[in-house]
């Protein structure tokens, strides 16, 4: 299994890349789309302690990114989608953040069935 920081480490570049990218795209330039890119940084900044298995900082992490997918989904408008640069873009944000989340509640079910932290002796 991928260890959380490789999923935090990936999924914040996704949000930064793609965050980005919307941003750029948009000709007016809204200061609330560089609200995703700037979660993306704190996500990435976030990566050492996972790595040094801060339980507060993961479960912080594991909410923030599900509260990042929600966010992102909420800006997809349902009643006038088309499959445009925007929407294609917001959905892979979202999308990246499901699955992290994923990854991060599976990482953390496995680690309780074991009980006896082998998923973490390879990188210690």
């Amino acid at each position: 299994m991928v260890h959380p920081y490789v999923i935090n480490t990936l999924n914040a570049v996704i949000l930064i890349v793609l965050g980005l990218i919307v941003y750029f795209a948009n000709p007016i330039r809204p200061n609330a789309a560089l609200i995703v890119p700037f979660l993306g940084i704190l996500l990435l900044a976030c990566t050492y302690h996972l790595r040094k298995h801060n339980r507060f900082v993961f479960h912080t992490v594991t909410a923030l990114t599900l509260l990042v997918s929600v966010v992102v989904f909420a800006r997809i408008d349902p009643e006038s989608f088309d499959w445009n640069l925007r929407n294609t873009m917001l959905m892979l944000m979202g999308l990246s953040c499901f699955v992290a989340v994923a990854f991060y509640v599976a990482t953390f079910v496995r680690e309780r069935r074991l009980r006896n932290n082998t998923i973490y002796k390879d990188d210690l």
